[in-house]
């Protein structure tokens, strides 16, 4: 593992901090309406079952995680609520795993450039942000479980607009932004521009600066300075930070106006009943570590794929995921990941690296 890497802390936890942020109003709605209240405004949330049939497990997985709840969550691009099944590439991709005897939830976040396998029967890798292009939540769910020995069920999928609206009602962070960071800041919120059609005007400054939510989600998605994926990461984590700390101090209106906004924008194969349970245990969930994956990583010019990451190699990333979250020490990824982890060690030529989980956490 490189230093760089060993410097670097709390990767991207955007969409599940979301995720939690969303919860947690819905818990205070609760409390001052009432659960028929809250019941309704879930009907604003589009469902989208995914059949347990349908489901990729690979056989002798980790029975570890038997008594977890382990949850997708993607972020993507898109203006309309419409397409958010399928047909864009998931920007963002995150696994929350919910211990269900101790409540703890543990964050990994996918790095959207990490070459796998894309569970579509093809046996052709690509960059882990296309299973869900391909084949919408389904595939990418299933990718994530060939890949990663995994047993995901559920996901939950929210677009930019969501992001976007919940900083304007909130009035907008405050963000330092850099010298370096300013001219693919303006190029991000051009993008943003084009993709949800709420303007905004440029920014043509630099240090702390008060950043509408254009402006933010711009900034976040900055991806071509410093380490590029790894570093948009942490911007991410910035700009989610400081939502959280505007979110605890904002009026019930407020409030009211982000679950109206935000609650059209969000897809889950979660029922409004599993919903509801999630926010009355909200007082005793407590949100543990997060990690990047993979873990350990090389970057790689593969031509035809363009930059990717590699895992380095995948059987010793996946082996040390588990120990992150199920606590499974040496565990022996099953024969179908280590059939992929020499197919993309025979294509990208990069192998094994040591992967040091407990000396990662303590990094936090």
């Amino acid at each position: 593992m490189s230093d760089k890497k060993k410097k670097k802390k709390n990767p991207n936890v955007k969409w599940g901090i979301a995720l939690v942020v969303e919860i947690l109003v819905l818990a205070l709605m609760i409390v001052s309406y009432g659960v028929f209240w809250a019941n309704e405004k879930l009907n604003a949330i589009q469902y989208e079952e995914i059949k347990e049939e349908n489901i990729v497990k690979n056989e002798g997985a980790n029975d570890d995680q038997k008594g977890y709840k382990t949850i997708a969550l993607f972020g993507i691009d898109s203006r309309s609520t419409d397409s958010m099944k399928e047909g864009n590439r998931s920007d963002t991709i995150m696994i929350a795993s919910i211990n269900e005897e101790t409540y703890e939830v543990k964050i990994v976040s996918i790095y959207r450039d990490t070459i796998l396998e894309i569970a579509d029967g093809s046996g052709l890798t690509a960059k882990v942000n296309a299973a869900y292009s391909y084949g919408g939540p389904e595939l990418a769910i299933n990718t994530l479980n060939a890949n990663l020995d995994l047993e995901i069920t559920d996901f939950v999928t929210v677009n930019f607009l969501a992001l976007i609206k919940t900083i304007d009602h909130l009035g907008g962070i405050q963000i330092h932004v850099e010298d370096n960071e300013l001219l693919m800041l303006n190029a991000c919120i051009t993008e943003q521009i084009n993709i949800t059609g709420i303007y905004s005007e440029g920014v043509f400054e630099t240090g702390d600066l008060l950043l509408n939510g254009t402006q933010a989600t711009g900034y976040a998605r900055i991806r071509s300075t410093d380490q590029g994926d790894i570093t948009r990461t942490e911007r991410q984590r910035d700009v989610l930070n400081k939502m959280l700390q505007k979110a605890k101090t904002a009026d019930m209106e407020t409030l009211e106006n982000i679950i109206d906004d935000v609650f059209p924008n969000v897809c889950t194969s979660i029922s409004k009943d599993e919903m509801l349970a999630l926010a009355k245990g909200l007082l005793e969930y407590q949100m543990g570590p997060t990690v990047g994956f993979p873990m350990a990583y090389m970057p790689y010019d593969h031509g035809t794929k363009g930059s990717i990451l590699v895992p380095a190699d995948l059987n010793t990333n996946v082996a040390a995921l588990h120990e992150f979250l199920f606590g499974t020490k040496n565990y022996m990824p099953t024969q179908s990941v280590q059939n992929i982890s020499i197919k993309i060690q025979t294509e990208t030529g990069i192998w094994p690296q040591e992967i040091d989980v407990e000396a990662l956490l303590n990094q936090q």
